[in-house]
């Protein structure tokens, strides 16, 4: 396999009023979130009257409609004050590395006053604000993904790759408006400050291992790159070709 597969799919939301303008820039030279904004924002969720409820309406509708995925976080509908956001999205990766199968998911987000801060390029219209590569046995299996803007301006995704008839690495990831941005896999929490894109190695006794690259927020292209570059980084192979990974 001579570079990564991936399968993106984007998630709008129509209840969001998107802006246009600047690939969804606003005129303020420096967002701030603080407490005063996020007291407000809980108080907004909890006014009825600030409700956008055509959404959650279709929402509901819908409930029952859709196979159930095995995601970390049961997805219920819920009703959240009216918002606009530049959208979001996710997707799926199957590539090599040291002879092994690996599979994976990532995550976007689009170029926002609440995210700015993550796009080197202004003119980029999305970013990804995290990566997860595993290694698997090659059983086919559903692996699903969702990210949601549902907690504008924070993001929220989440994922589940059931890698082996043994193990499954499941996953939730955030990107919060005060420029944090935190991941808990099977458990574990990562600062994605520190680097965006995971590795994970379930064991054949099973534990299992990772490796927290440096890797930074990415457009689409960089991210590609990125996961080509694994192919012939030493670190990376000798972490998915290591004998007590699964097979």
């Amino acid at each position: 396999m001579n570079k990564p597969t991936l399968i993106l799919t984007l998630l709008f939301f129509t209840s969001c009023d998107f802006q246009n303008a600047n690939n969804g820039l606003s005129d303020k030279t420096e967002w701030n979130w603080n407490i005063e904004k996020a007291r407000e924002q809980a108080q907004n969720f909890n006014d009825s009257a600030k409700w956008e409820l055509k959404m959650l309406k279709m929402e509901v509708e819908n409930i029952g409609k859709y196979p159930k995925s095995d995601l970390p976080l049961y997805d219920s509908p819920f009703p959240t004050p009216k918002y606009s956001s530049p959208g979001n999205g996710n997707g799926s990766i199957e590539t090599e590395i040291g002879g092994k199968k690996i599979i994976g998911h990532n995550v976007i987000t689009g170029n926002g006053e609440h995210s700015c801060h993550l796009f080197k390029d202004p003119s980029d219209k999305y970013i990804t604000y995290f990566t997860i590569l595993v290694i698997a046995d090659g059983s086919e299996t559903e692996n699903p993904v969702m990210a949601t803007s549902r907690n504008h301006p924070h993001y929220i995704s989440q994922g589940s790759l059931n890698i082996s008839t043994k193990s499954k690495v499941d996953w939730v990831a955030m990107q919060l408006a005060d420029k944090n941005a935190y991941a808990i896999v099977n458990s574990r929490l990562f600062d994605l400050r520190i680097g965006r894109l995971i590795l994970a190695a379930p064991q054949k006794d099973g534990s299992i291992r990772f490796y927290q690259t440096d890797a930074t927020s990415m457009n689409a292209i960089e991210r590609e790159k990125f996961i080509k570059d694994l192919k012939t980084d030493k670190r990376a192979i000798d972490f998915f070709k290591n004998q007590n990974n699964i097979e």
